[in-house]
C-alpha cells in the first residue's frame, strides 16, 4: 500500500512499515495516513529490506517476528547496517527483555508493544523523528 496524507505533522516524510498481519498494516497506515504521512509497506523481510534501501524513508517501523528470512533479530539487524542513521521502530506482541535488550544494543529507537494506542503511536513518532540522528544508531529507544 502506498498513500499519501494529508498535511500534518509528517509532511513531507515517508514511512516504511514492514508487518505480515494485514490488520496492523491497515490500522498503522491509516493512522499515519490521516497525521500527515507518507507510507510504504511490506509484508515480509525480504521485500521490507528492498524497501528500506530507498532514499526517501524517513523512518522504518517493523514487526520483531516476521515469517520467512530474514526474520526476527535477523530482519533487525539487516535494516540497521542498511540504513543505520534511519530511526527504527520495533513492534512486537510478545516482548521479553532478552528482546529488548538486544533491539537496543543494535540500535533500535523505539520499542512498541502490541496492542498500542493511537496517542502512544504519535508521542513515539514526534519524539523519534524529532530526535537527532546521531541517537538512531546508539540504541537510544525507550522500552
Amino acid at each position: 500500500m502506498n498513500g499519501t496524507g494529508g498535511k500534518g505533522m509528517g509532511e513531507g516524510k515517508r514511512i516504511l512499515i514492514i508487518e505480515d498481519d494485514p490488520s496492523v498494516t491497515a490500522y498503522l497506515s491509516r493512522l499515519l495516513l490521516t497525521i500527515g504521512y507518507e507510507v510504504e509497506t511490506a509484508d515480509n523481510g525480504a521485500q521490507g529490506l528492498e524497501r528500506a534501501a530507498s532514499d526517501d524513508i524517513s523512518l522504518i517501523i517493523s514487526d520483531l517476528c516476521m515469517p520467512g528470512e530474514p526474520s526476527k533479530m535477523d530482519l533487525i539487524r539487516k535494516l540497521r547496517e542498511l540504513r543505520p542513521h534511519i530511526p527504527l521502530v520495533v513492534i512486537s506482541g510478545y516482548p521479553t527483555q532478552d528482546r529488548l535488550e538486544a533491539c537496543r544494543e543494535i540500535g533500535v529507537t523505539e520499542f512498541l508493544t502490541k496492542p498500542f494506542e493511537i496517542s502512544f503511536i504519535r508521542t513515539v513518532l514526534k519524539r523519534t523523528l524529532e530526535s537527532s540522528p546521531s541517537n538512531h544508531a546508539k540504541g537510544g529507544f525507550r522500552p
